[in-house]
């Protein structure tokens, strides 16, 4: 009888979980129809138009821009892994290992696990142009379906016990105590290169005299290499699963409760 108590309370925490990522992803969905995307011009007019009225600092507009990404104000960058001329990367190395533990019986058991030892991006602002001009673009989170150029798995050598990791010309000082059971690191690398059109969704700002699209205050900039519409398609996609998924689930939590009530009134 308990079980069936203990299995409802997993499905209805399971269940509640789908639907607030359902609410979410809806709540997305509505944030992105509720704004129309913009030409850069308009931006700068937009801009310009509230610096002559309130002053430097005073443009503030939740925006939307489609473009092709140019070199930003500090030039193109260079990828850590491949070397890649880019306006964008990221590069993350997971450490593969075995953890051994016990059980209750004193049995061994050889868990496989992983940890991220190394995540990192460039933060640099690049530029999106349109037909009608270019605005600057601050790239405080990950870019979205960005290329993947580095995706590479390099077993640990036996009886290695140095503490640098390297692919090509990324290397990386590990501590020896941090090593033990590994298998192997598993290198990845995206990037932005230039040309690459974009969809981007953010807050237009004044900084100091200067139009950028940041993150807004309250939430996260999105960049991604996928159009509005496909975006749309893929958030409306996730609001209808997860919705299911918890309505289901909360009602097969209710189904175990009743049931278990019922095994505890037969007995």
């Amino acid at each position: 009888m308990v079980y069936l108590f203990v299995a409802a309370g997993f499905a209805a925490a399971i269940g509640a979980l789908s639907l607030y990522k359902a609410r979410q992803a809806s709540a997305n969905v509505a944030g992105l129809l509720g704004v129309e995307t913009s030409t850069t011009a308009l931006l700068h007019e937009l801009h310009q138009n509230a610096t002559a009225a309130a002053g430097p600092g005073a443009y503030r507009e939740r925006v939307e821009v489609e473009g092709v990404v140019v070199a930003g104000p500090g030039g193109l960058l260079t990828s850590e892994i491949s070397k890649t001329e880019c306006v964008w990367h990221q590069h993350r190395v997971t450490r593969h290992y075995e953890h051994v533990r016990r059980d209750d019986e004193g049995r061994r058991r050889v868990e496989k696990r992983k940890e991220k030892v190394a995540n990192n991006r460039s933060r640099d602002a690049f530029v999106v142009r349109d037909d009608h001009g270019e605005v600057v673009v601050v790239p405080t989170h990950n870019v979205q379906q960005a290329r993947k150029t580095v995706s590479e798995f390099r077993p640990e050598a036996q009886g290695n016990a140095g503490t640098q990791l390297s692919l090509g010309s990324f290397s990386l000082s590990l501590p020896a105590a941090d090593r033990g059971g590994t298998v192997g690191y598993q290198y990845d690398e995206w990037v932005l290169t230039p040309g690459t059109r974009v969809f981007v969704s953010g807050e237009a700002v004044d900084r100091d005299g200067r139009l950028e699209i940041r993150a807004p205050q309250d939430d996260r900039i999105l960049i991604t290499t996928r159009s509005e519409d496909e975006v749309l398609d893929d958030k409306g996609q996730e609001a209808k699963m997860s919705g299911l998924t918890g309505y289901g689930l909360l009602a097969l939590a209710v189904a175990l409760a009743v049931a278990g009530v019922v095994v505890g009134i037969v007995r």
